[in-house]
């Protein structure tokens, strides 16, 4: 009977802290927490994009009013040269119930030159009756399209044939890299021994006619086995390119790369040069054909 006594005077007792609670007693947004801000930190837009919009949101729960100033930030990218501030005024003027103003920038298109991609920054430098939030920067990059490796950057439609597998046909991503105009970075060189997380890079000569990519890169980890790009002649297993060495790819005027080499995937056991076998091996046929 005592142990039921205790019991209920328990449950009378959660009761009686639940009743005490107002819902009123959650924290809860007003107007003296509205701010503005960007909606992200970056963003990315092509030199022939024409005019960009940027969005800058006001957060309120009656809709406030407020104007808010902005400025810019040279970078890379100068604000008279490769972007300017359209309509002029560096303000913007939320009236009532506007949760959403853009920032309007027009975008130099420097066609036919070859700049590489460049940045600039926007940032709220006044919010006005309200508060800035905490995205109060923007960083903006204008991507270059004239780079001079356009014509062999993006995804190739590849087709190799395997010893262990027979013809294969697979997706090969190239892109380019954002200090040496000469180099680029492939993704899924080997068919299914390759990681997003561990691009090869290659070379690519000044008359755009051949691609190196150096034999020896991981091409993808783990905490079992590294598995490196390696060059290969013959059954037998022999190494045919010495690390220092390069896989060759010829590159036709309109894209198609043929690789001239054997070569393939080797797993070692991580952090030695003990080697588990191959992975996979191609003959020298292989074709990357750009989608």
């Amino acid at each position: 009977m005592k142990k039921i006594t205790i019991y209920i005077s328990f449950l009378a007792g959660i009761v009686l802290f639940f009743s005490s609670c107002e819902l009123n007693d959650f924290p809860k947004f007003d107007d003296a927490d509205a701010f503005v801000a960007f909606s992200s930190e970056t963003m990315m837009v092509t030199e022939d994009a024409g005019t960009l919009e940027i969005p800058v949101r006001l957060t309120s729960l009656s809709g406030l009013s407020s104007s808010v100033a902005f400025d810019f930030i040279d970078s890379t990218a100068v604000k008279g040269r490769d972007y300017n501030l359209k309509g002029g005024a560096s303000v913007l003027n939320f009236e009532g119930n506007e949760a959403v103003k853009n920032i309007e920038i027009d975008i130099v298109n420097h066609s036919g030159v070859f700049t590489g991609d460049m940045k600039f920054g926007v940032r709220i430098t006044s919010p006005g009756n309200v508060n800035a939030g905490s995205v109060d920067t923007m960083w903006v990059t204008i991507a270059d399209i004239d780079h001079p490796l356009a014509f062999i950057l993006g995804e190739f439609s590849a087709s190799a044939t395997s010893y262990f597998n027979g013809k294969e046909e697979w997706t090969v991503t190239f892109a380019k890299d954002i200090s040496d105009v000469n180099k680029v970075w492939i993704t899924n060189l080997v068919n299914g021994g390759s990681s997003a997380s561990t691009p090869v890079y290659g070379m690519v000569n000044e008359e755009k006619t051949e691609v190196k990519i150096p034999v020896g890169q991981v091409i993808r980890a783990s905490t079992s086995y590294d598995i490196l790009l390696k060059g290969f002649y013959g059954p037998d297993g022999e190494t045919g390119i010495e690390d220092g060495g390069s896989i060759t790819g010829l590159i036709d005027p309109d894209g198609t790369i043929r690789i001239q080499d054997e070569f393939g995937s080797q797993a070692f056991t991580a952090g030695t040069t003990s080697s588990v076998g191959w992975y996979n091996i191609y003959q020298a046929d292989g074709v990357f054909v750009k989608k």
